[in-house]
């Protein structure tokens, strides 16, 4: 018996480990189209985060993505977070540190293709923010988020300052962000721009080193009961528009349409209806077609039946499982 008090005694005194804590997610996705053809696409995702000793947080996180064709995608990230800044390693936003300095918006964001997601890369990045003044800086890897080497190395820094309203922003980068998208250049570039905010209208002018014209741009914004007015026009290419307009008919119903001149002044509607779990929407794309899809929420099931008026026509049933 007094072995075991013992032994009981110094395991008490031994310093335990702190435990991160520890979310395991994913979900799986099947869609069916009325031309036979089915997709399923799978992603399963890990991430832990630890406040330090030091007062810092250490967070780490991996995914695996993969679809009906095989392609399987690997992504991890490890990160420190302190009064000094995020340090972050692994999978990076392509150009994070490029665009925090783009404050006119003289660059088009790096995205996948056509699609409106994120371009990622292999890299280091930084940011961190004192006295109103904000730096970022990343190192893209040659390796791609396929894991190849098809990426040529890059480097990235910025800086914002912001006082009274009125931010000042520089960027720089050293070469193309992506091997399939890029900065709108094929070398380094250069941009600096400055942004005034003023009740609902913001004001930004900038110019990068890779156009011979600068940006100017205004955007106002204003919001009367139930309808909501965005109105943004610049310089580029010949003095462009386009209006945003919300309106809510009531807590289920709702109606959006956008005016843009920089694609022909094309139109887009959507009307949307909730109720309860279900929400309904017809929209008329700007390419002249109209989409409708009614959609059910079940927790951690989703149900979509969707008809896509463009390209083939077709019309496909989603369900889609979340844990």
């Amino acid at each position: 018996m007094n072995k075991t008090l013992i032994a009981l005694a110094i395991a008490a005194a031994l310093p335990v480990a702190a435990q991160a804590d520890v979310t395991i997610s994913g979900s799986l996705t099947t869609k069916l189209k009325n031309t036979g053809a089915i997709d399923t696409d799978s992603r399963l995702s890990v991430a832990s985060s630890e406040v330090l000793a030091n007062g810092m947080t250490a967070t780490a996180g991996f995914s695996i993505t993969a679809d009906t064709d095989d392609d399987t995608e690997n992504s991890g990230t490890a990160s420190l977070a302190g009064d000094f800044g995020t340090l972050t390693v692994g999978s990076i936003d392509a150009d994070s540190a490029f665009q925090a300095g783009d404050v006119a918006g003289t660059v088009a964001d790096t995205t996948e293709g056509a699609s409106s997601t994120v371009s990622t890369v292999y890299g280091i990045h930084y940011a961190g923010t004192q006295a109103g003044l904000s730096v970022a800086a990343q190192v893209n890897a040659n390796t791609g988020a396929d894991g190849t080497a098809t990426i040529a190395k890059s480097t990235q820094m910025s800086a914002t300052y912001d006082f009274n309203g009125v931010t000042v922003g520089y960027g720089y980068a050293s070469a193309d962000s992506d091997a399939d998208t890029t900065l709108g250049v094929n070398a380094a570039v250069n941009t600096f721009g400055v942004s005034y905010s003023f009740g609902d209208l913001v004001v930004t002018a900038g110019k990068a080193s890779t156009k011979a014209d600068s940006r100017v741009s205004a955007t106002y914004t204003m919001v009367v009961d139930a309808l909501t007015v965005k109105a943004q026009m610049d310089n580029e290419p010949t003095g462009d528009y386009q209006i945003d307009l919300t309106y809510a008919l009531s807590d289920a119903v709702s109606l959006s349409s956008e005016i843009d001149s920089t694609a022909g002044k094309k139109t887009t509607l959507v009307a949307s209806y909730t109720s309860g779990d279900m929400t309904a929407s017809v929209s008329k794309t700007d390419d002249g077609t109209t989409d409708a899809s009614v959609a059910l929420d079940f927790g951690n099931a989703d149900l979509t039946l969707a008809r896509d008026g463009g390209g083939t026509g077709s019309t496909s049933v989603k369900y889609k499982v979340s844990f």
